[in-house]
């Protein structure tokens, strides 16, 4: 009979040690993703300060062909640089001159993390390199390098000859092996 309470009891006490456990976890979990949901609102309305704050229009500007136009591609907050990471089309318009920067930029701190000017195929730049820089500086607390590298190398070939962009980790930044 004592045998029989001591196991009622100790399942019992199991039981409450689990349901405990499990109910920490949940209140953990919603704390999380709340917290990191109140990031991303965060992150949103920097962004759009951010825009705002750097673009012109024709009808502020004296002139009235200059002006600059920010639009944002992406952003959202990267737990592993606790920051806002966004991607940014600034295209700056002149009278003859008609510059477009793609960009990665950490908003709170300012720095840029990745950027190229956008002469011919804009499309390309961002699938190839500015998607894989933003995915990488969500992931990483360091610029992606090697994506650098690949793009200044590939801007000083000669034109004739085929881009290809390099595959990269997404985590790691270093070049995925290509079958051969």
């Amino acid at each position: 009979m004592t045998r029989y309470i001591t196991t009622i009891a100790f399942m019992g006490i199991g039981i409450v040690l689990g349901a405990a456990t499990t109910e920490g976890f949940n209140v953990y979990r919603r704390d999380h993703n709340s917290r990191i949901f109140q990031e991303r609102v965060h992150c949103k309305a920097v962004a759009d300060a951010y825009v705002k704050a750097n673009s012109t229009n024709s009808q502020s500007s004296t002139d009235d062909s200059t002006f600059v136009s920010v639009t944002l591609d992406r952003v959202d907050y990267s737990p592993a640089r606790n920051s806002c990471v966004s991607e940014l089309e600034t295209a700056y318009v002149a009278r003859r001159v008609d510059i477009t920067v793609e960009s990665v930029q950490d908003l709170l701190s300012g720095e840029t993390l990745f950027s190229s000017k956008c002469t011919d195929d804009c499309e390309a730049l961002k699938n190839w390199y500015v998607d894989p820089a933003f995915d990488y500086t969500m992931n990483n607390t360091s610029a992606p390098v090697e994506l650098e590298k690949a793009l200044a190398l590939l801007k000083s070939k000669v034109p004739s000859e085929p881009a290809t962009p390099p595959k990269l980790d997404p985590h790691t930044g270093e070049r995925i092996a290509e079958p051969k």
